[in-house]
C-alpha cells in the first residue's frame, strides 16, 4: 500500500508541475542571470586560499499545492563550466575545476538551515562540487528535482514539492 500512496504522491506532483509550469517567464533562467546573484554564504576554509563566500542565484514560484525552486550556482566566477556527473530525483552533483587562485583551497560552504541545508559546495583536489541534496519524502510533502543541467557554464537545478 505505501507504494501506490508514493506513486499517487508523484504523480499529483508531476500533474501539478505540468499544468502549473509554463514557457519562458520573467524569471527565467536566463533572465535570472542578468542580475547579480540573490543568495550567498560563507566558505568554511580548512586550508588553503579559498573564495570568502559561494553565491546563487534562486527564485520561488509558489502555487496551489506546492512550489517550484530554481537554483543557479554561481561557479563560474570561481571555477571552470561545471559538469553534472550524477543526478536523480533527490540529488544533482556538479564538479568544476577551480581557477588558479583557488586551486589550493579546501572547504566547504553549505547554505543555511532555513533553506534546509540544501546546497552545498565542497572545495578539494582542485575542484569545487556543487551539491543539491533534497530532504526525504514525507506522504504529504513530496519533492523531486525536475531538472538538472549546465546554463551558460553554471549548475542549473530545478525542483519542486508539494504540500
Amino acid at each position: 500500500m505505501k507504494s501506490g500512496i508514493f506513486l499517487g504522491s508523484v504523480l499529483s506532483l508531476a500533474s501539478t508541475l505540468a499544468i502549473a509550469t509554463p514557457g519562458l517567464t520573467a524569471n527565467s533562467p536566463a533572465e535570472l542571470l542578468r542580475k547579480p546573484p540573490n543568495n550567498s554564504f560563507p566558505v568554511s576554509v580548512k586550508s588553503g586560499k579559498c573564495p570568502k563566500n559561494v553565491k546563487l542565484w534562486t527564485h520561488v514560484r509558489a502555487y496551489e499545492g506546492g512550489g517550484e525552486w530554481t537554483v543557479i550556482a554561481d561557479t563560474l566566477a570561481i571555477a571552470s563550466p561545471a559538469t553534472l556527473v550524477s543526478g536523480n530525483k533527490k540529488v544533482a552533483v556538479f564538479r568544476a575545476t577551480l581557477k588558479p587562485a583557488f586551486k589550493s583551497c579546501r572547504g566547504v560552504a553549505v547554505s543555511s538551515e532555513e533553506d534546509l541545508n540544501l546546497y552545498k559546495f565542497e572545495f578539494q583536489g582542485g575542484r569545487v562540487i556543487f551539491r543539491v541534496n533534497l530532504p526525504k519524502d514525507t506522504p504529504s510533502n513530496p519533492s523531486a528535482i525536475v531538472q538538472a543541467r549546465r546554463i551558460k557554464g553554471r549548475p542549473l537545478v530545478r525542483w519542486a514539492i508539494a504540500d
